[in-house]
């Protein structure tokens, strides 16, 4: 079984991106670069408003949908552990409470 050419290319890309990565690691770009790649890019940014505008709204709707998905699995996680009843549920804890001794509360006598 042969792979397609989309899956070999993407295949390639990866292992390019990750090799990229190491060597990133072990040679950081040094503060010249780092100052003039910032540069480079603050002037992108005034030259390309929208395209910057775009950009940004793409990152926070990707991270809003990340943010989203892990709320709901957090609360899934949650159900699941208050269905096993390995945790108290709201009515557990009403239970409890209502068990608990009341300290008396004196009343002074109001006529003397």
């Amino acid at each position: 079984m042969s792979k397609s050419t989309d899956e070999k290319e993407a295949l390639r890309k990866t292992k390019n991106a990750e090799k990229m990565r190491q060597w990133r690691a072990k040679n950081p770009p040094s503060p010249e670069k780092k100052a003039k790649e910032a540069e480079r890019v603050k002037q992108w940014r005034k030259a390309n408003p929208e395209k910057y505008r775009e950009q940004q709204n793409a990152w926070y709707a990707k991270n809003r949908e990340r943010e989203l998905a892990q709320r709901r699995g957090r609360a899934r996680k949650r159900r699941a552990v208050m269905d096993d009843g390995s945790s108290a549920s709201h009515d557990d804890r009403e239970t409890t409470q209502a068990g608990r001794p009341q300290g008396s509360i004196e009343r002074l006598p109001e006529g003397d």
